[in-house]
């Protein structure tokens, strides 16, 4: 096993073109279209208004079945477009973020994704806001849709200074209460999610409850597991710079069942709370998963 990289400040290393491109051809594949789009990033905010006869142009999800075998014959739903949405990305970028074994750290790896789930959002002719937090709000850009925007979004994303310090998702949550103006907005977590806990549980029904939530819990491997060895080594508190040595022999099997049940409580916590969510590896490649995350919603939500 190699070492595991060290995080040095100034050293975040992105390439959010390359992330841009390879979501944007995948998803162009998928022939996701303005309407799908939406459908994809709002389950509840756009309005039915009528069926139509069903063309091999149109999107095969938009197909209510029920009622094409009433007709007889393939109906496609209609919706009305009502407003432009306000998409929220809340980003902790608290210690445990700047971790990483493979090639890149959490950190990097959620800065890209935000890269191609922001662009795409764009196009679309949505607004981005940016809310960073760790144990403190770290930095805040309200809804807009602008290069000038996006290019915020890059510059701040890739700041290695504004990274660091604990977790209080809890702050950034009721934040985004007091600070969405529209109805029509869409808040979008991204962490590892490693300290959330049923203090957190209130403040995220509340903001799920009148918002689209969903949330990407992205892991490093050694989140999950310790290293293959059979020497002993050391184990640190990204929080409190706290550190134990640990047998593996021993510690494996504990270690493991702790994460089994502090991410089945994580779990727990989104569904009670009526979060879509999705777990990504910082080792396999985003695109995939992601796109098919973002298309598992369409069935669910026409």
């Amino acid at each position: 096993m190699g070492s595991i990289p060290s995080f040095h400040k100034g050293e975040l290393k992105v390439n959010f073109s390359r992330a841009i491109t390879e979501f944007e051809k995948l998803m162009q594949k998928l022939k996701v279209k303005n309407i799908l789009y939406r459908t994809i990033l709002r389950g509840r905010g756009l309005e039915f208004d009528s069926y139509r006869e069903f063309t091999y142009d149109d999107d095969a999800s938009l197909i209510d079945w029920s009622a094409s075998l009433r007709a007889n014959q393939l109906l496609s739903k209609v919706y009305i477009e009502e407003r432009n949405l306000n998409v929220y990305f809340l980003v902790d970028v608290g210690n445990s973020m700047l971790f990483g074994s493979r090639d890149k750290l959490k950190a990097e790896y959620v800065s890209e994704l935000i890269a191609a789930l922001a662009h795409l959002v764009l196009n679309a002719g949505d607004k981005i806001g940016l809310i960073m937090f760790s144990d403190r709000l770290v930095k805040v850009l309200h809804p807009e849709n602008s290069k000038t925007q996006f290019g915020l979004f890059m510059k701040f994303l890739s700041d290695s200074s504004l990274y660091g310090g604990g977790f209080d998702i809890g702050r950034a949550l009721d934040f985004s209460l007091r600070s969405a103006v529209s109805d029509y907005s869409v808040f979008i977590l991204f962490s590892d999610f490693i300290n959330l806990g049923r203090v957190h549980e209130k403040p995220l029904r509340l903001l799920s409850s009148r918002f689209e939530t969903m949330a990407f819990m992205v892991r490093d491997y050694f989140d999950d597991n310790l290293p293959d060895t059979n020497y002993q080594f050391a184990f640190q508190d990204p929080y409190s710079s706290r550190q134990i040595v640990l047998d593996p022999q021993i510690a494996t099997r504990r270690f493991r069942e702790s994460v089994l049940r502090k991410k089945a409580e994580v779990i727990g916590i989104f569904k009670s709370c009526g979060v879509d969510f999705v777990e990504l590896c910082t080792s396999k490649n985003f695109v995939i998963p992601t796109a098919a995350f973002l298309m598992s919603r369409v069935g669910r939500r026409l």
